[in-house]
């Protein structure tokens, strides 16, 4: 028998109608993770731009510094991921959810969250660093050569992420349906449960360009509503391809 997966506008509606009653707990709990990694970011930068007058690095050096202050701060504030999932999942199953699901990758499966947030921080790191280093290079030398190299970097490396993204997408909402499962695990399930919908969840994320685009004319004001909406609707869609038949 052939599965009928919900269309993106489908699953939109499913999540509008799930967060009613819950919308200001979602706000919350997204807004809270937001501020601590903000919070996290400022401190970091803030510490790397002491490095930068201390030791008078180059243009290249502080480049790669600041890259990977930024990794190291993304493999703590990564562990979030798995407290969003925990969260608007609980919306979707209609369980009891506060603001403590926010943390539950750090008390509980913290070494696995750590171990899968790592994993995307350093391939994040790969792919953004030869952009990094051309740009340093440009900086230094003012060759235009570096411009393009620049540009052709980035460009790979913003097509390799948005397929990594897609194809990894899935495994924190996997680390709650499947807790003994490794690191590992989660992340090969992952390859295989995205096979053949890859194309759906980024068709999704590019509707909610429109919204991204409204919700930042209001100086990211917006986006304190447009968060919760979009985790919901990708939790929604995770469990449209776990259970068709039950969520759909």
């Amino acid at each position: 028998m052939d599965v009928q997966y919900m269309t993106s506008s489908q699953l939109k509606t499913q999540a509008k109608d799930l967060l009613e009653g819950r919308f200001g707990s979602a706000v919350l709990i997204v807004f809270l993770g937001t501020a601590i990694t903000a919070a996290l970011n400022m401190i970091s930068n803030s510490f790397v731009s002491l490095l930068l007058v201390g030791l008078k690095l180059s243009p290249l050096a502080g480049g790669i510094l600041s890259l990977s202050a930024s990794s190291v701060v993304s493999l703590f504030t990564g562990i979030f991921s798995a407290g969003y999932a925990l969260f608007f999942l609980n919306v979707a199953c209609k369980r009891n959810c506060d603001m403590s699901c926010l943390f539950y990758g750090f008390s509980r499966q913290f070494g696995k969250c750590l171990t899968l947030s790592a994993f995307f921080s350093v391939v994040s790191f790969v792919l953004v660093l030869p952009f990094q280093i051309c740009g340093g290079l440009y900086e230094q030398t003012q060759r235009t050569g570096w411009v393009m190299a620049a540009l052709l970097f980035g460009s790979a490396a913003m097509v390799a992420s948005t397929l990594f993204s897609l194809i990894f997408s899935q495994c924190y909402f996997l680390l709650l349906d499947f807790p003994d499962y490794t690191a590992g695990q989660l992340l090969r399930s992952s390859v295989r449960i995205m096979k053949g919908h890859k194309a759906r969840l980024f068709y999704l994320q590019v509707s909610f360009i429109p919204l991204i685009l409204l919700a930042l004319l209001t100086c990211g004001i917006g986006m304190l509503w447009l968060n919760p909406y979009m985790q919901m609707t990708y939790a929604c869609f995770f469990l449209n391809i776990m259970r068709p038949l039950e969520y759909s």
